[in-house]
């Protein structure tokens, strides 16, 4: 049921892209960037509304309760209270996949007009579920695997964004840790495929220190 939960999100963030009016700033921003039509759609990127219940609302219309959607990640439990809203606020939705594909969390960027005034952060991740361990995922896996093994290399680089990108203009060997160091199950997943690591990251100090924690774990 938790799949499901997370298909059925997934979807529902990529129509609220689409053809919501308030996504038009993120459909601006991911224009900007130079994503495609296709690759946006390939990609399932989505939007969640400035909503406190509107996840919510949509999967209890389609029998799950308040508890499960709370346990798949996509609600917060207000102290106190014991009332739930939704985790995922008007943020660009980046799916996350395990390696057969199947949606499985969710890592969620603020809109650029509200980045200087957010205080919760640029990205915000689903936490650990029954399906998802951050430790365990490596975004673009899926998609690139077969990639990986043809080239015998995998291209690590930082975020969803980069790995997009690359694999919209041809280099389908792109992945990314999604800003945590490697994890010796991560290390696993890519052997399966290479042994061979290039670290492609951004040249400031975050994309050093990622690159220094990729290294050391490799």
């Amino acid at each position: 049921r938790f799949f499901d939960i997370i298909e059925l999100a997934s979807k529902f963030y990529y129509k609220s892209l689409l053809e919501s009016a308030e996504a038009a700033s993120a459909r601006a921003y991911l224009t900007e960037r130079g994503l495609s039509e296709e690759t946006i759609r390939e990609w399932q990127v989505g939007y969640s509304s400035d909503s406190w219940d509107g996840m919510i609302n949509f999967l209890k219309s389609k029998g799950y309760g308040e508890n499960e959607i709370f346990a798949s990640g996509l609600s917060v439990k207000k102290e106190g209270t014991g009332r739930f809203y939704d985790r995922f606020r008007g943020r660009i939705m980046f799916p996350i996949r395990n390696i057969n594909g199947a949606p499985v969390a969710f890592s969620a960027r603020v809109t650029p007009e509200k980045e200087a005034t957010e205080k919760m952060g640029k990205y915000i991740n689903s936490p650990t579920t029954l399906i998802y361990d951050k430790s365990r995922i490596i975004f673009g896996l899926d998609k690139a695997k077969q990639e990986i093994k043809k080239r015998d290399l995998v291209v690590l680089a930082e975020g969803q964004m980069d790995v997009i990108t690359a694999h919209q203009h041809g280099f389908k060997n792109v992945v990314a840790s999604s800003g945590t160091a490697l994890s010796a199950d991560q290390l696993n997943l890519l052997k399966r495929f290479t042994d061979n690591i290039a670290l492609s990251f951004d040249m400031d100090k975050a994309g050093e220190m990622a690159a220094e924690r990729g290294i050391r774990e490799a």
